[in-house]
């Protein structure tokens, strides 16, 4: 019983400390910004990752589900959760 109400409490702490990223303004750089990597830039290989082409697409190849491919436009920083290091991304309009 004492794992379960851990386990429980681990999954809300967990919770709010992603819906507490979700609250921060969004950074739009291509660089780092206070740790966070904005991966917004068109994949220069054409075979990986995502483009916009001539007709103004976006399309992507190769790899899609990646956030951390270029083009993907996700947000993604370094955190550190209960003492493990972790890496969390966000695309849409999080944080």
């Amino acid at each position: 019983m004492k794992q379960v109400v851990m386990f429980a409490a681990a999954m809300l702490l967990v919770t709010a400390v992603h819906a507490d990223a979700r609250t921060h303004h969004h950074v739009r750089h291509a660089a780092t910004n206070s740790g966070v990597t904005v991966y917004d830039r068109d994949s220069p290989d054409p075979n990986v990752g995502w483009h916009t082409d001539a007709s103004g697409m976006r399309v992507c190849s190769h790899d899609c589900d990646n956030p951390e491919i270029p083009g993907s436009g996700a947000r993604c920083r370094d955190v550190n959760f209960m003492g493990m290091a972790m890496r969390e991304c966000v695309t849409g309009s999080g944080w």
